[in-house]
């Protein structure tokens, strides 16, 4: 009886210690990511980076990317830091 017991015990706690893990959500990327990544290259991050990447972080706009990444270029930033920027979004 006290083996079914400790079995219980064991199963409960086990379930307790593995639910969160399981029902957490995946990690996504956002617009803060987009920006954090332009201001660790020394870019300053105004009105124009935000809007960029809040353009970027949409996951309604299918063109979210090009858009991200157009709007980035455009005032400056170099191409390669555009597009880590807007894969980050």
């Amino acid at each position: 009886m006290k083996m079914k017991r400790a079995g219980g015990v064991m199963a409960a706690a086990l379930a307790a210690i593995l639910l969160p893990i399981v029902v957490a959500s995946p990690a996504s990327a956002d617009q803060g990511d987009c920006q954090l990544y332009l201001y660790d290259r020394g870019y300053n991050v105004g009105p124009k980076v935000e809007s960029a990447c809040k353009t970027g972080a949409n996951t309604r706009n299918v063109g979210r990317f090009i858009q991200c990444y157009w709007g980035l270029t455009a005032i400056g930033v170099k191409e390669a830091d555009a597009a880590g920027a807007c894969q980050s979004a």
